[in-house]
């Protein structure tokens, strides 16, 4: 078992725990590959600075990696982190406290 980060999962949890990410992350895992900004904005029914807000949490936490071609951004999600973090959620509850 590794090393637990406890300051490292706690700052991941916490740009997670806001609903319109997690569905913006399930919005991801269902895209082939990536998608668009644009794309993203149309099924939500928010501004587009309140969606910018989201994606740089996402894309700061690792959750999601942005990919600019000319002026639009696309977005994919970052499987790796989202192993990490159910790796060590599992380690956690599996964890002698």
């Amino acid at each position: 078992m590794n090393k637990i980060n406890y300051t490292k999962i706690t700052k991941q949890l916490k740009v997670l725990a806001e609903p319109k990410r997690l569905k913006i992350i399930n919005l991801l895992s269902n895209a082939n590959g990536e998608m668009c900004a644009s794309e993203i904005l149309k099924a939500f029914r928010v501004s587009q600075p309140t969606l910018s807000h989201d994606m740089k949490a996402l894309v700061d936490g690792k959750f999601v990696t942005a990919r600019r071609e000319g002026q639009k951004t696309f977005y994919s999600l970052n499987p790796d982190s989202i192993f990490d973090i159910q790796t060590t959620l599992g380690d956690i509850c599996n964890e002698d406290l």
